[in-house]
């Protein structure tokens, strides 16, 4: 199967229209998403020491630091923007292999928008058209029943491809020159779980970002790749799957969407901890309960969430990020999910830790992923249970535009005051409508 040909020939013939109204909106959520993410992360500890130790070695001021009111050259710019977008884990997510694929292309196209004039509308195609591809290059290699290794990082295999494919199309490369680009990409693909609680989780999606970047910009004066990249014995699918399921890869490609089963979420924390802080929030508020009133805690889960969230005693806030004992103790100590309970000052404040030591969690087979059973023991001896058949953000349960944008608000106005965030994200939902799409990153200095 010519797969990569096939890729090829969707992302040069894409156009506005072909996307069609619902899709653009979709797009334009994502885009809006990630934009938010990267202005909220700009000013994260684990951004400030990648500056710290880059910066020094950067080029000419060609794109801007978002957040950061700095600019440096673009493949610097392109990996700090993707690390932002990173640093709180409140991104989006496609399927259950955990894919988060708009941060990377997001921050690689506004870098290489501000190189050459392009619109609003030139750039949304060229991200709509980086999102499919990174969602359908996952389905390809871990969505059942493609067989993968949940070791792999699929935003750090599949988003520097999509980011470069992405870049290619807003570079106006010809197919060769796009053939070339996913070529050059899929050589770099790389990124692990076992960063999960470090920095490098974060790096994961700038790495893949610059990448994209990279390969388009090599590929348009000439540089060449693996024709075949994607569907060769030795290339992306044969290394990243046990299973490969190269059809989902090509298969209704420009007439189905997979972005359109794309999520955002709602808190700042790995997605398979989502169900469980639905539950312990809706008890919380039903009951009207206090931290120091709970006595024990368990959680009924996703084999999954055991998998990736089982981290009872945070040493710090990355590790903190992507535990489910912690942010669970967290909302219920503080009756909320935010920002905030992910600090330091939480993850080491005494009537937390009590609770996070109170948390019996067990996985069950059965459990969907974005569900959880919650029970709660108070003082008074009951215990009182709460079920979530969908978490908030989810599929069936999805964050509204509204809900999107005072996200976008909320976070960015802690880095660029709620006047510029208001207008900011107002951009993002106009970006249709943008003589200058590389105006957007500057505003967002």
């Amino acid at each position: 199967m010519a797969c990569t040909d096939r890729v090829v020939e969707f992302v040069a013939e894409l156009d506005s229209a072909q996307l069609g109204p619902r899709v653009r909106h979709e797009c334009l959520r994502a885009f809006t998403n990630a934009v938010g993410c990267v202005v909220g992360g700009s000013r994260h500890a684990l951004v400030d020491t990648a500056a710290a130790a880059l910066l020094e070695f950067s080029g000419p001021p060609q794109a801007t630091l978002i957040g950061r009111g700095r600019r440096t050259d673009v493949l610097t710019a392109v990996l700090l923007n993707g690390l932002s977008g990173a640093a709180y884990s409140f991104d989006d997510t496609y399927s259950d292999a955990l894919l988060h694929p708009s941060g990377p292309v997001a921050a690689a196209l506004l870098a290489v928008a501000e190189r050459s004039r392009v619109t609003g509308e030139q750039l949304l195609v060229a991200f709509g058209a980086g999102i499919e591809l990174a969602c359908r290059l996952t389905k390809a290699v871990a969505v059942a029943p493609a067989k993968g290794e949940i070791a792999w990082s699929q935003t750090g295999i599949a988003c520097g491809i999509a980011a470069a494919l992405a870049c290619g199309k807003l570079l106006g490369l010809d197919r060769d020159g796009l053939t070339a680009a996913t070529g050059i990409a899929t050589t770099e693909a790389a990124g692990t779980r076992a960063a999960h609680g470090s920095m490098a989780a974060s790096l994961i999606f700038g790495r893949a970002a610059q990448s994209g970047a990279r390969a388009a910009l090599l590929a348009s004066r000439g540089f060449s790749g693996p024709r075949a990249s994607l569907e060769h014995p030795h290339g992306y699918a044969a290394v990243f799957a046990r299973t490969p399921n190269l059809p989902a890869l090509v298969e209704d490609l420009g007439e189905r969407y997979e972005l359109l089963s794309n999520t955002y979420k709602p808190y700042p924390c790995g997605l398979v901890i989502h169900p469980a802080l639905d539950g312990i929030l809706q008890l919380r508020e039903q009951l009207g309960f206090s931290g120091a009133e709970v006595v024990a805690i368990r959680l009924q889960v996703s084999p999954l969430a055991i998998e990736l969230g089982m981290h009872p005693e945070p040493k710090n806030d990355l590790e903190a990020k992507v535990s489910l004992q912690h942010w669970v103790a967290a909302a219920a100590m503080c009756g909320k999910a935010g920002l905030a309970e992910g600090t330091m000052e939480v993850v080491r404040d005494a009537d937390v830790r009590r609770l996070r030591a109170l948390i019996e969690v067990a996985g069950d087979p059965a459990m969907a992923q974005d569900a959880a059973l919650v029970s709660v023991r108070l003082r008074e001896g009951a215990w009182h249970q709460h079920r979530i058949e969908h978490c908030s953000g989810s599929l069936h349960c999805p964050m509204s535009d509204e809900a999107l944008d005072a996200k976008f608000i909320d976070q960015a106005s802690i880095v660029i005051g709620e006047e510029r965030a208001i207008a900011v994200a107002r951009r993002c939902w106009e970006l249709m409508s943008l003589g200058a799409a590389g105006d957007l990153a500057r505003y967002a200095a």
